[in-house]
């Protein structure tokens, strides 16, 4: 199977997180797309639980054959990082043709990163232009650039800002994840 593997809090988990992983699917003929949620020792403002962005995910998911969820990084009890990730998922799906999928703004972030020349050279990347900020250049045949055809301006941190100032965020969350935020109370 060629898979890809879509890293990030989730926190929530949007429309625009499960549009993107549709899209990608059709734009690299991936067979599945697998949100890979990071774990609760993520230092991240706002973090709310793995167990909450796990069930929110599984949710926003719940209809779509071609989408699912790994929580390899959940279940870890240390801290992972990305090459530490990207090697225990190319381990576990090894009969698979595998990439990884982010966003532009960590794309940058990526030559601070342990172990940068590992990642860069040894893994599929799909990095998702994001905030109309182009994407670094690269020649190597392994960085695949998708540009969104249409712009989502509204994120999960927008989302929760919304949510805490008691404003109408329904439109941008499945409703299923929507209720579930309300009934748990989340991001007040």
């Amino acid at each position: 199977m060629k898979i890809g593997f879509f890293g990030g809090s989730f926190n929530p988990p949007s429309y625009v997180h499960i549009e993107l992983a549709k899209a990608l699917i059709n734009e690299y003929n991936l067979d599945k797309v697998i949100f890979v949620p990071v774990g609760d020792y993520y230092e991240k403002a706002s973090l709310i639980s793995s167990n909450h962005r796990y069930n929110m995910l599984m949710l926003a998911i719940e209809d779509e054959e071609k989408l699912g969820i790994d929580s390899t990084a959940i279940e870890s009890k240390n801290k992972l990082y990305a090459v530490d990730t990207f090697k225990l998922l190319k381990e576990k799906y090894k009969k698979d043709d595998i990439f990884f999928i982010m966003g532009s703004d960590n794309f940058r972030k990526m030559p601070n990163w342990k172990d940068y020349n590992e990642l860069i050279n040894e893994y599929n990347i799909i990095v998702i232009e994001r905030e109309r900020k182009e994407i670094r250049k690269t020649n190597r045949k392994n960085i695949f650039c998708y540009i969104p055809k249409e712009w989502q301006e509204v994120d999960s941190t927008k989302i929760r800002k919304m949510i805490k100032n008691n404003e109408n965020a329904e439109a941008f969350l499945n409703p299923k994840v929507f209720n579930y935020i309300k009934k748990n109370k989340l991001y007040k």
